[in-house]
C-alpha cells in the first residue's frame, strides 16, 4: 500500500477517534449521491470537520450503517455522506490528504 492512502477501516477509524482530542478535526473529500433526486457525482470538500451522532435508524432509507454523520466546523452544519463515497481525507498533525481505499 502507498503512503499516501489508507484502508477504509483505518480512516473511518482515525476520524471517528479524532472526537477524544481536544480541538483536533480532519478534513474530507467525498462524492455526492442523493437519492431523493437521483443527482450524483459531484465532489465535496469539507475542511474542519468532527465525527457527530448518527441519528435514530427510523430516519434513513437505507441502513443508517452505510452514512458517516459528521459536522463542519466552518458552518456549524450537520452533514453526512455515504461512507464509501469517501474518497480523501486529511489528518492531524500535518493534514497531508490521503486516499481512502475502499479495496485492498
Amino acid at each position: 500500500m502507498e503512503q499516501n492512502s489508507l484502508p477504509a477501516y483505518e480512516a473511518l477509524k482515525r476520524m471517528r477517534n479524532l472526537k477524544f482530542v481536544q480541538g483536533a478535526y480532519f478534513t474530507i473529500i467525498h462524492l455526492t449521491c442523493n437519492l431523493q433526486t437521483g443527482e450524483c457525482g459531484e465532489i465535496r470538500r469539507h475542511d474542519r470537520c468532527q465525527v457527530r451522532a448518527s441519528l435514530p435508524p427510523a430516519t434513513f432509507e437505507v441502513d443508517g450503517g452505510h452514512y458517516f454523520p459528521f459536522e463542519d466546523l466552518d458552518t456549524e452544519e450537520p452533514k453526512m455522506c455515504f461512507k464509501i463515497l469517501i474518497r480523501y481525507i486529511a489528518l492531524p498533525p500535518d493534514y497531508r490528504l490521503l486516499k481512502v481505499n475502499w479495496i485492498e
